[in-house]
């Protein structure tokens, strides 16, 4: 990770109200609705000016910029990147993810279920695996019904999180860059790209953050790290109903 990237992140939140971890467990939402935005980094610091007065950002040892390790878990065949591109109203993600900001490891199922509400199943672990223990095994049997024994590392992927909450704790919201991907023959580095999300209870449209990315005429768009990151390192991997959103995102880094 680009310690300069993060080191020009800090500086642009010096100014920001924070809030410590213990606050935001007040809004966990592991079983929310999440909105998407993608955008060019050029728009970032007018958005982290706008939403000052509405949202506080997480500070831990004076740090406002953390680190995201993650290794993401499939098939041979690649099930839950085709049950992404195919539209399957329910999909799965299984992965180890490593969080900077405490230094915990959790092994995660993340789940859209057919309602579009997205649910989140952990455990914690010691470490980041690159094969599934007892435990993790166990779960994914009960969420997904699969065999586990034939999920392997697919790629690893990093990024840098600013994670907020808005002044009421109803609303969580990220906001990730420099994002990167690797499998263990290709790497992508996905430049000036920003990706964040805003998690709610239900989704509410009268969201300050909302409404000021829709005053900068920015759109939702879905967008799913694994799926971006497997396309660009996997030359094999089929994405035609990517091709549009590709074109998309090639558009926001054009920008200038």
């Amino acid at each position: 990770m680009n310690n300069n990237n993060i080191s020009s992140l800090q500086n642009l939140l010096k100014d920001h109200q924070t809030l410590s971890l213990d606050d935001l467990e007040k809004v966990k939402l592991l079983d929310r609705q999440d909105t998407k935005f993608v955008f060019n980094q050029v728009q970032l610091p007018l958005i982290l000016d706008k939403i000052k007065p509405f949202y506080r950002i997480l500070e831990i040892s004076n740090d406002l910029v953390f680190t995201y390790d993650t290794t993401y878990f499939d098939t041979d065949n690649f099930l839950f990147y085709y049950q992404h591109h195919n539209e399957n109203r329910k999909r799965f993600k299984v992965r180890f993810r490593k969080y900077s900001s405490n230094s915990n490891t959790f092994f995660e199922i993340k789940i859209k279920n057919n309602k579009n509400r997205t649910v989140k199943k952990r455990l914690m672990v010691d470490e980041m695996n690159g094969c599934l223990g007892e435990q993790e095994q166990d779960l994914v049997s009960e969420i997904i019904g699969l065999q586990p024994n034939g999920l392997t590392a697919k790629l690893n992927i990093q990024f840098s999180r600013i994670t907020l909450a808005d002044n009421s704790f109803n609303e969580r919201l990220t906001i990730d860059t420099n994002l990167s991907a690797k499998n263990g023959s290709s790497s992508k580095i996905f430049d000036k790209l920003v990706i964040s999300e805003i998690k709610q209870k239900k989704y509410n449209p009268k969201s300050q953050y909302i409404q000021i990315l829709r005053d900068l005429k920015i759109p939702e768009m879905r967008f799913s790290k694994y799926c971006m990151g497997m396309l660009h390192v996997n030359k094999e991997i089929k994405y035609n109903r990517f091709k549009p959103k590709l074109l998309q995102i090639n558009k926001i880094l054009t920008q200038v």
